[in-house]
């Protein structure tokens, strides 16, 4: 009888450790994370907005997104591309003017993210005029990480949000500015 009082709350307890033991290993599975629906419409409509020819975009009014490397200023090197063709439209197009919205990832103090995310603006900007755009024509704005695409704090998630939106505009600036 002792050997069953004994016996019975240590199997109990073994066979508890080995079911914690089990959900803890199948915890530690490396698992695929999951695809922001935010991260995957941001790209696509990306990859759409970058094929345009000049005659497009100026129809649509809509420009893609450049997203930057972590802790970088410098534009990545598939942007010139693109910046040339705004400036062609820009050049044809006198009466369109340009927004350009810098944004961060969460990473950083606040002040950080607001100077970088127009630092990343003004570069595209100074880009543009370097190929003879007037800097009046263009507008910054800097958002720091106050505008995520999205939550996800992965190292997808936080290359989306480091990124500056731009758009082009027919209205005046004294208008809306």
């Amino acid at each position: 009888m002792k050997f069953q009082k004994l016996f019975l709350p240590v199997v109990a307890a073994l066979t508890l450790a080995a079911c914690a033991t089990e959900q803890e290993q199948e915890n530690n599975i490396p698992r695929l994370p999951a695809q922001d629906p935010n991260v995957m419409a941001a790209q696509e409509n990306n990859y759409k907005l970058y094929n345009q020819t000049p005659a497009q975009m100026y129809r649509s009014l809509k420009l893609p997104s450049v997203n930057y490397d972590f802790d970088s200023i410098r534009p990545p090197e598939y942007a010139y591309d693109l910046l040339d063709k705004i400036a062609v439209v820009m050049k044809e197009h006198e009466n369109l003017h340009l927004i350009m919205e810098g944004n961060s990832d969460v990473l950083g103090s606040e002040e950080y993210n607001y100077w970088i995310s127009g630092a990343r603006a003004a570069a595209l900007k100074s880009y543009l005029v370097s190929r003879g755009i007037s800097a009046e024509r263009i507008r910054i704005h800097a958002y720091g990480n106050t505008r995520p695409i999205t939550l996800d704090n992965s190292q997808e998630g936080r290359r989306a949000n480091r990124r500056v939106d731009m758009q082009f505009t027919t209205r005046l600036w004294k208008a809306i500015y």
